[in-house]
């Protein structure tokens, strides 16, 4: 072998060489976290349970009945159907659930709402638990849905 060749190949596994130990590990994936809502008070607020329509049935007086659920399980709700806010859910859409409990600030909003609000400005059944239906998306007042509660049953979650 010359020493034009000896060189020639020592400089190629000197830089192969180089290469390899200079090249850096790629960083880890940066984790972004959502921004929490929170209140007026800082409080940090949790999303209300999502739902969507399963079924609607109108029975001979004057009530509907609405099935929505999730993973979690089925609320089953009904309105009076001469009630402004007695809506049908439209099918594949995402709605919050309202109860007693729930406080939530809906993107662009400047106040938290409650069932309670919602209540001031549409309807309250008084002889049972109140539930508003309301698109995670946001919608106008005439989108959002009143109903008293029926039943709650349980999903079956499986387990492999």
């Amino acid at each position: 072998m010359t020493k034009k060749a000896q060189t020639f190949g020592i400089a190629l596994l000197l830089v192969g060489t180089i290469s390899c130990t200079s090249s850096q590990p790629a960083p880890a994936p940066t984790v972004v976290k959502p921004v929490p809502v929170k209140d007026e008070e800082g409080n940090e607020l949790t999303e209300p349970e999502k739902v969507r329509s399963k079924q609607v049935q109108i029975d001979n007086r004057g009530v509907k009945t609405v099935t929505v659920g999730n993973v979690n399980g089925d609320y089953t709700l009904g309105c009076n159907m001469k009630a402004d806010n007695c809506l049908t859910p439209a099918p594949g859409k995402d709605y919050y659930v309202f109860n007693k409990n729930t406080k939530w600030k809906i993107p662009g909003a400047t106040k938290s709402i409650t069932l309670s609000w919602i209540q001031d400005w549409s309807v309250k059944y008084p002889n049972g638990e109140n539930i508003a239906l309301i698109p995670a998306e946001g919608g106008a007042p005439q989108e959002v849905g009143m109903y008293w509660l029926d039943s709650w049953s349980a999903g079956t979650k499986s387990t492999k």
